[in-house]
């Protein structure tokens, strides 16, 4: 059962790809040549050499043209303007210096740097209280195609691993001094909250030291509220816009915090980084809730699973449900988040929480809407919960639902901890229908990707509904 329980925690961690708890790591979203930034999708006429707008002083980053290799290079097709290759010269490089963005949410950040006209550079996946620190980190492509997300988007998207040699995934030293690279950054933090958010082994792994500045007043959904999180993306954006940004709204910024080694930068202007991006919205709180959130829609729902993954998952499932590969049935999945709801039962501890019939009879509901609205007739249901109870686990099996065994699987030992969270996390992106649990972010992607993916119907349960 202890697998199952991880599995649900870690996945909620995961759902930075989408939504996720407050997690957090490093984001950069660097300023390209200047060109018509507001122009999207970009144009199909590629600008003439556009990296050698940047002066190689400010930008390490990019390493100068190789002119020899280039001349004998033999003709090949044109790149695609949101070609990531356009925005790098030569191999990953030992030492930049970013402008970056620290991570709360990928999706936040890709949304933030394609209305700012900057590209962004994606971090890895590192361990959080949700994941053990020996656990690693996963690169972002190694769990999202890439190159469809490109297409899709029509806009050029950077890893960290493309343009800095990094540690080894696995690897938990700690960086001399002397290897960290200085960075200025902005904290989203609001104004009653002294101290920026940290993650303290993703700047090991990615060698920073970074100081940081408050994000302005100015840009936030209530800037009369001290305690008001949330910032809104355009007004965000005014401060960060790469070519003539809006001024410092008092004629110049302080710092909020000096960084590890005492040094003191403001944001830097070429590579822009935040502290923490999950509380970033057009207008409406916590606004991935809704269909219309231009962050899913523009971003996250382009975020594909990449085919290695999908086909490893196809493995999984067909073991679930005892089919071959290639006879998978259609599923219902169910998302059904116990733990920590628990604790939310103030008058009556453990007895708050939604049973197992309600979401029965939910899945019940599902399936006549896949038969009479898309012919559609599925008897299969597969189930995640973070729930340890093995009462629990055998009124599943009561009901003929199927979960991934991760113990008979040996999951942990052939893939290691991040891939108990992600293969759950890919194989409910294949049901047909969903039935979740309300609040919960974990189930809120996953159902966002069963609509969007599978034209298929969702719904949730309330941890506290009893029907």
């Amino acid at each position: 059962m202890l697998s199952r329980i991880k599995s649900l925690i870690f996945l909620t961690v995961l759902l930075v790809t989408a939504v996720s708890l407050a997690y957090s790591s490093i984001l950069l979203l660097f300023a390209p040549p200047s060109r018509n930034i507001y122009q999207y999708p970009p144009s199909s006429k590629p600008p003439l050499n556009p990296l050698h707008c940047i002066p190689p002083p400010q930008n390490p980053l990019i390493k100068p043209a190789l002119r020899e290799n280039i001349a004998k290079t033999k003709e090949s097709p044109p790149l695609k303007e949101w070609d990531s290759s356009k925005y790098l010269k030569g191999p990953p490089t030992d030492n930049h210096y970013y402008e970056a963005n620290q991570l709360m949410s990928y999706t936040n950040m890709i949304y933030l740097g394609m209305i700012s006209g900057r590209v962004p550079i994606i971090p890895p996946f590192g361990p959080d209280h949700h994941i053990s620190l020996d656990a690693g980190v996963v690169p972002f492509g190694n769990i999202f195609n890439m190159s469809r997300a490109r297409d899709l988007m029509r806009y050029p998207l950077l890893e960290w691993r493309d343009v800095k040699k990094l540690p080894s995934t696995s690897s938990s030293e700690i960086p001399l001094p002397e290897e960290r690279e200085e960075l200025g950054c902005w904290s989203t933090r609001h104004g009653n909250d002294p101290l920026p958010l940290r993650v303290k082994w993703v700047m090991d792994h990615l060698k920073l030291d970074i100081s940081y500045t408050r994000a302005p007043t100015e840009a936030r959904n209530n800037p009369s509220d001290g305690n008001d999180d949330f910032l809104i993306f355009h007004k965000m954006m005014q401060f960060i816009f790469p070519r003539k940004p809006r001024p410092p709204p008092n004629g110049h910024y302080e710092i909020m915090m000096e960084s590890p080694l005492g040094r003191r930068l403001l944001p830097d202007e070429h590579m822009s980084c935040f502290d923490f991006l999950y509380y970033v919205t057009t207008g409406e709180t916590y606004e991935y809730k809704f269909a219309w959130s231009p962050a899913w829609t523009k971003v996250a729902t382009h975020l594909h699973f990449t085919d290695d993954l999908v086909k490893m998952v196809e493995g999984y499932l067909a073991r679930a449900f005892g089919t071959s590969e290639n006879n998978i049935p259609q599923f219902i999945a169910v998302h059904i988040r116990r733990g920590d709801f628990a604790n939310q039962c103030w008058d009556t501890p453990g007895n708050c929480l939604a049973p197992l019939s309600t979401f029965e009879k939910r899945v019940e509901k599902i399936r006549r809407e896949l038969r009479d609205k898309h012919n559609k007739r599925v008897k299969h249901v597969l189930v995640t919960s973070d729930e340890k109870d093995p009462e629990f686990w055998d009124e599943v099996q009561e009901l003929g639902w199927v979960t991934i065994n991760h113990e008979e699987e040996r999951t942990f030992k052939k893939y290691g901890e991040w891939y108990l969270p992600i293969v759950e996390f890919v194989a409910q992106s294949m049901a047909v229908g969903f039935v979740g649990t309300h609040d919960s972010t974990f189930s809120l992607v996953s159902a966002r990707r069963v609509e969007d993916w599978n034209n298929g119907p969702t719904s949730y349960v309330q941890h506290f509904e009893k029907e």
